[in-house]
Parts: structure tokens; C-alpha cells; sequence
């Protein structure tokens, strides 16, 4: 298929005239055979061009010995993004060849003497070049899916689009297949291609695509997945337990971890995560990990207690969690492998971990696989590739490294066929082998290192604004440490001062120190968790030191509100924090556009700006109430209203203690398939057990889980309820998210078991 991407590369940035003669008739051969050619005419344009996001196959690079520095810069920006892509220097006499610098020479595929060779076998040379490198490149999966779409094949089987045809006899349908491309529907077919093999049973060109993606993370066995983490978490918990087994819980888990709780009957033992003022999920104290801790907890639970088998068969940990802490990984295994034969790290925000020097240590598939012991637990690490890899939407992997308690593939695969589907959408699968081979080699540590900058240069930015606005003003303040200390010298720096290359290559700028106060933990334990980078929370004013609400603040719903009116939207938001990830796909226009939007967000709030001016989608919520108000009136109605009834401190009171557990979350389930359930007014719970978890958003943690009890009139997990209801009552337009509610008449009802 000729349809490649040629950069030809000179120094004519003065006069743009066009290549010599040669040169010319070589870029005319090419676009007679459908090749698509672009000029830089410098090297200086030309290393910007290589780091961008243009697709290049092939650079044709002419020499010029007065320029070498240059070229050596476009030769080292190359190897960024286009570390394999073949470049042919194009010299015009065997004086310039010698004039080649070695570092040069060592990047270049071949040189051509464009005076003496034919332009046919230049030609012919650089096809083929590029012909190769293609094969390279591409992995296993998207390399066969390439070449199955040039086929053209008639299909007699499903799905029955074929093609794409079917949706084109019809405005709607043909509507719906331009806007999508052809490829993808020509790549979406059934399992009868057996020239693809099988994604169930890992032959073929998908099996090789796993053991593809389990060499480049690291992994003994890797798993692609079409069902997101949610499904992986399933189906590794669905492989690991039974309703005899006991299960060592973080309670701060996704809400998969209790719909595998619900499949397999096991029985949770929990440990229970730190939260600060900010509503900011902290992390497990690692005592709770300890074998004595375990078997207390283990001792203490009823349910537990009617088990013959004591020793629990599974644990999960999440790691990262949403705010971005992330734990030491060895700690985690030496101390659960304890008392649990199989650790599963629920990674599904931190599938880029092994890929840059400065996460070393603080994740599941550590260092080389060979130093893991046959005797040490099986590990499991689950990914969401689409989250913060580059993969389309329910995207996941399933790694494992084999040790004490392995499940050997033909048990795991029953599992794992158990929560897959007979009919993938191939091109997601697709997009996992992508996301791996972007991965793979020197593109892992550049793509990472290029969002942990942007991450930098971000919290810096804020940083510096903070502190000239704080002894009189206001601003956003990064959650991230206030002082740096390089640990080369011992030097310290303000945040906003450090060195940059010291905050994107020493962890220890990122590790939570139990002798600071800027996380808010109180009695965190030595070298046991560090803050991502990439994970960026900005705090509003409004909390005192201690965690007291202050008389005045910036409430961040309504900037939030603000931001989302501009076509910005952050991934959390609590009552003084906003969180925004920085992924691979962020760039510093995006990032100073965010900045200049919290400027602008500021200079309104400072005015007063009237609402309707500055969020005017806001206003159609409740003109009454907001068409005449201004957003610092609406602040300080929202400050004394959290002042009142403080919904957050509850919240955190919630995660805190445990509930009582009235029956095991499978058994809850079946109640609720009974139809031994109702609905139950949010000023009716008292001593109602749930019968399905109840999740607020932020931050997305099962509050209280099926067949827990919501416990007296003074329980937080009710009083949060019904200040959440007050709220919502009392600021339309600002209803917060609880799954597991319903609302009813205007109130918030749970479902809960009969009595």
C-alpha cells in the first residue's frame, strides 16, 4: 500500500527553493507511486516537526557540514517519537560523506550519493526501507488485522453489516460509517477467522499479542481484555475464590472488587484507608497489613469465623488510588505474602508504572520477572489501558507474575472466558497492542517523561502564582510537597524554585514524609507511599491548618462550574479540591489554556461577576435564584452552608469506620433477586441493611456495601445522606452524584432489605 509519509529535511530556510535536481526527481518518482512527500527547510523546523503528532515512515536528510550542530539536535529530538524510522542522508560528493559526524552516522539507515545513484533504486531502497520498518513497528495483533483488511474478503457469517455495507443502505447508516472510517468496520468480524486465531483461546496472532505485552511489562503471563477492569478484576477474583475462601480487602476499591465479592461468596476481611480534610483518600497504614493484624481481623469477623480454611486465598490493593498516591510495591508483597498466597495490585489508573525510573519500586511488575521467586506470592496487576495508556475505551490487561498459589492458564482461562465475550470488537483489542508497542523500548521513558514535565511545569506554574498572591490574596494552592530537597547535596528549594530535572527524576521529591504537614496525614508511616506526578490536585481556599472550615473561601463546585463552561472538565471535584490528570495526550496548550482559565476564574470571583455572565448555563437551574446573584454571593452562601452541616467531615467519618456487616455482599445479592427489598427514605435508614452499595462521587468509593447496616440516627453514612440532600435542595444546578440512590419525590431512597 503506498500511502507512506516522506519528510525531506534541507537548510534552505532563507530562499524555500526547492530541492537540487536530484532530490527533485526523487520526490517526483515518489508521489507517482501515491507516496505523500512534506519539505522542512531547516533542521531547526524539522526538530520541532519529529516531536509533533505528524505521522513520518521515512526522513530524507540532506548533509551540510555547516550545520552539524543542528543536525545533531534533529537526530537526538528524532529518537523521541521515531526512534526506528528509517533516515537516508543524501550527500553530494565522497568529501561531504567524510564530513558525516559519527553520532550522525550511527542514526542514519543508509547514505545515498544523489549524483551518482539512479533515483529508480533510491526510490526502490527507501520503499523498501520503509516497508520493513512498518513490519517492525507494528505488533503482532495490528500487524495481521492490517493485512486481513486488504484482503477484501466476501464473509457469509456475521456480523452481518459486513463490511460496513449494511449500515450504508440507509441516510442514517451512511451517516454513521463516514463518520467512523472504513477500517473499522472491515476489522470488525466474527472468531471464524482463523487466520486471526482466538482471543479465548490466546492462538494465534492474539496469542501472540499477549506474550507480546507480557515481555514489555515485565509480566510471566499478560491477558488482553475488552471488558475494562471491571471485567479483569472480576475475573481474577473469579479464578482465585471460592465462597469457602476468606478475602483481604482495601476498602477503597473499586466497585468491581464487591461484584466479585457477589460471584464468588468469599468472605472480606478490610483494610481501611487514611483520608485528610480535603476529603483526599490517604493511604493504608501498613500495620494493617501485618500478618497479626490480618488474623485479628480475621478472628473478629462472624463470618469468617464459620470457615474451616483461615488463611485467606487472595488479596487487593489498590494502587494507585484515584488521588494519586501510590505504594512501595516490595512492602506490599513482604508483608501481605504473609498471609495471602495471591496479591492483586489494582492499577487501573497507573498502567504506565514500569516505564519511567521515577515510579521504581511502587508498582506490581518491579524490575526484571526472573527475580521472582517460584516461592514468593503469584502477583496479579490489572490495567486500564484507555485510562492513561493510549487504548480505545474498555481496554484492559491482566499481568501475572507465577509464584505460591499460581493458577495455571487452562483454570485461569475458564475464568477469564467466563467474563469475556464470544463477539470482541477487534479493534479494541487492537488498540491494547498498540498501547503496549507505544510502550515498548526508549518510547516508554520519552512519552512518560513528557507528561511528568507537563505535570511539573503545571504545578510549578500554580506554585509560583500561589505564592505571590498569598500574603494578601487568594489563589490555587498544588497538593504536592512545599519544599524540595535535592538528595544529591541536601540543597533545599521552594516547590516553585526547585530544579525541574530534579522533580522529574528524584522519587524522593514525591514521597510523603510523616514529618510534613502539607499532606494532612497524620501517623504515616516511613518510605510507604509517594504522589504522582501526573496526578494534579489544586486546592481552593476555605480549610483551616487543622482542617476547620475558615468564614470566607472559594467553594470548588463553582469553579468547576466555571471551568466546565469553557469546555473544561476536571476529573474530580470535593468541597476545596480539583484534580486533573495529565495523560499522554496533554499538551502545554492545554494546560496554560487551564491556567489562564483559573486567571480568569479568579478576576470574576474577586469582582462578583454577576452569573448569568460568567456560567449562564447555570442560570436556567434556578433563575430565580441565580439571575440577579454574583459568584463570590453564591461562594459565601456555599461556604456557610458547609460551615452548618459540613457534609465532608461525615463523609470522612463514613469511610473511616467500617459498618456493621449484617450478611456477606453475595447474600445480599440474592435478596435483592428475591425481590426481598425496597426502597427506604434516607430519613428512614436507621438500622436498614443496604442492599446495594452506596457510592458518592467524588470519589467513587463504596461508602457503605450490600448487606452493611446503616447503623443508628447518629451515623455518618446517614447524616452524609441527608446533608447531601440539604445541598442539592438548597444549590440547584449543583446536585452531586450517589450511586446506589434513587430519588423519589424529590428524596434521596436507598434500596434496602425487608424486614
Amino acid at each position: 500500500m503506498c500511502d507512506k509519509n516522506y519528510l525531506i529535511v534541507s537548510n534552505n530556510e532563507l530562499t524555500h527553493r526547492q530541492p537540487n535536481p536530484a532530490i527533485a526527481r526523487i520526490v517526483e518518482t515518489l508521489k507517482s507511486k501515491g507516496e505523500k512527500v512534506q519539505y522542512s527547510y531547516s533542521y531547526q523546523n524539522a526538530a520541532s516537526y519529529v516531536v509533533s503528532t505528524v505521522a513520518i515512515d521515512c526522513i530524507l536528510l540532506e548533509w551540510n557540514a555547516h550545520d552539524i550542530a543542528q543536525i545533531r539536535t534533529l537526530v537526538e529530538r528524532l529518537s523521541l517519537r521515531h526512534d526506528q524510522t528509517p533516515v537516508f542522508l543524501m550527500v553530494k560528493s565522497a568529501g561531504d560523506n567524510a564530513s558525516v559526524d559519527a553520532e550522525v552516522m550511527n542514526r542514519v539507515t543508509e547514505t545515498f550519493m544523489v549524483l551518482d545513484d539512479t533515483t529508480d533504486f533510491i526510490v526502490g531502497r527507501l520503499q523498501a526501507a520503509v516497508n520493513r520498518y512498518e513490519k517492525i513497528m507494528m505488533p503482532p495483533l495490528m500487524a495481521a488485522m492490517m493485512e486481513y483488511a486488504k484482503e477484501k474478503e466476501y464473509s457469509w457469517s456475521a456480523p452481518g453489516h459486513q463490511g460496513g455495507v449494511g449500515f450504508c443502505k440507509t441516510a442514517v447508516g451512511r451517516k454513521f460509517y463516514d463518520f467512523y472510517g472504513e477500517n473499522i468496520f472491515r476489522t470488525d468480524m466474527g472468531i471464524e477467522r482463523a487466520s486471526l486465531g482466538s482471543m479465548l483461546d490466546h492462538t494465534g496472532a492474539f496469542g501472540e499479542s499477549e506474550k507480546y505485552i507480557a515481555r514489555v511489562f515485565g509480566a510471566h503471563r499478560s491477558y488482553s481484555l475488552v471488558v475494562g477492569t471491571s471485567g479483569a478484576n472480576r475475573t481474577i477474583m473469579q479464578a482465585c475464590l471460592t465462597d469457602k475462601n476468606i478475602a483481604i480487602c482495601d476498602r477503597n476499591s473499586h466497585k468491581s472488587i464487591e461484584q466479585g465479592l457477589m460471584l464468588t461468596g468469599a468472605t472480606p476481611v478490610y483494610m481501611t484507608p487514611t483520608r485528610n480534610a480535603y476529603g483526599i483518600i490517604g493511604p493504608i497504614p501498613k500495620k494493617q497489613m501485618s500478618a497479626e493484624y490480618i488474623r485479628g481481623q480475621v478472628a473478629e469477623s462472624r463470618f469468617a469465623a464459620l470457615l474451616e480454611e483461615k488463611r485467606p486465598a487472595y488479596s487487593i490493593v489498590t494502587n494507585c488510588t484515584y488521588d494519586g498516591l501510590i505504594y512501595n510495591g516490595d512492602i506490599i508483597q513482604n508483608m501481605l505474602g504473609e498471609s495471602c498466597d495471591r496479591i492483586h495490585y489494582d492499577e487501573a489508573w497507573f498502567g504506565y508504572s514500569r516505564f519511567n525510573p521515577i515510579y521504581k519500586g511502587f508498582h506490581a511488575m518491579r524490575d526484571d520477572k526472573k527475580a521472582h521467586a517460584k516461592d514468593a506470592p503469584t502477583i496479579f496487576a490489572t490495567h486500564s489501558t484507555h485510562k492513561l495508556l493510549n487504548a480505545l475505551s474498555q481496554a484492559s490487561y491482566i499481568h501475572m507474575r507465577e509464584g505460591r498459589g499460581n493458577i495455571e492458564p487452562a483454570q485461569f482461562n475458564q475464568s477469564y472466558m467466563m467474563h469475556a465475550t464470544t463477539s470482541p470488537l477487534y479493534s479494541i483489542a487492537a488498540s491494547n497492542d498498540v498501547a503496549a508497542a507505544m510502550m515498548d523500548g526508549k518510547q516508554g521513558v520519552n512519552l512518560t517523561n513528557e507528561v511528568i514535565e507537563e505535570a511539573v511545569d503545571f504545578r510549578q506554574a500554580i506554585a509560583r502564582k500561589y505564592e505571590q498572591y498569598k500574603e494578601n490574596d487568594w489563589f490555587f494552592k498544588p497538593w504536592n510537597p512545599e519544599v524540595i530537597t535535592d538528595p544529591k547535596n541536601g540543597e533545599r528549594y521552594p516547590f516553585p524554585e526547585a530544579p525541574k530535572p530534579i522533580l522529574m527524576q528524584e522519587q524522593s521529591c514525591w514521597i510523603l514524609n510523616p514529618k510534613d504537614s502539607w499532606h494532612g496525614f497524620s501517623d504515616l508511616d516511613e518510605n510507604w507511599v509517594m504522589l504522582d506526578p501526573v496526578k494534579v490536585s489544586l486546592l481552593t481556599p476555605g480549610l483551616n491548618d487543622d482542617g476547620s472550615l475558615k468564614d470566607r473561601g472559594v467553594p470548588a463546585a463553582l469553579v468547576t462550574a466555571y471551568l466546565s463552561n469553557l469546555g473544561i472538565v476536571p476529573t474530580r471535584t470535593t468541597d476545596f479540591q480539583i484534580m486533573f490528570l495529565f495523560s499522554m495526550g496533554v499538551t502545554k496548550g492545554k494546560w496554560v489554556t487551564l491556567m489562564n482559565s483559573l486567571m480568569a476564574f479568579k478576576k470574576h470571583y474577586d469582582m462578583n461577576a454577576l452569573l448569568k455572565d460568567v456560567i449562564p448555563e447555570l442560570i436556567s437551574a434556578a433563575p430565580e435564584l441565580y439571575g440577579e446573584l454574583g459568584i463570590r454571593d453564591l461562594g459565601d452562601k456555599m461556604i456557610a452552608f458547609l460551615k452548618e452541616h459540613n457534609p465532608s467531615h461525615k463523609l470522612n467519618q463514613a469511610y473511616e469506620l467500617l459498618p456493621q456487616i449484617d450478611m456477606l455482599p453475595r447474600d445480599a445479592f440474592k435478596q435483592l433477586v428475591a425481590n426481598n427489598v425496597e426502597l427506604v427514605s434516607i430519613y428512614e435508614l436507621e438500622s436498614r441493611t443496604a442492599a446495594n452499595s452506596v457510592i458518592p462521587y467524588p470519589p467513587g468509593i463504596p461508602m457503605v456495601l450490600s448487606g452493611e447496616n446503616f447503623g443508628d440516627e447518629n451515623s455518618p453514612l446517614i447524616g452524609y445522606l441527608r446533608g447531601l440532600q440539604c445541598w442539592d435542595d438548597t444549590f440547584p444546578g449543583f446536585e452531586h452524584e450517589t450511586e446506589g440512590t434513587e430519588k423519589e419525590d424529590g428524596t434521596y431512597h436507598v434500596m434496602c432489605l425487608k424486614r
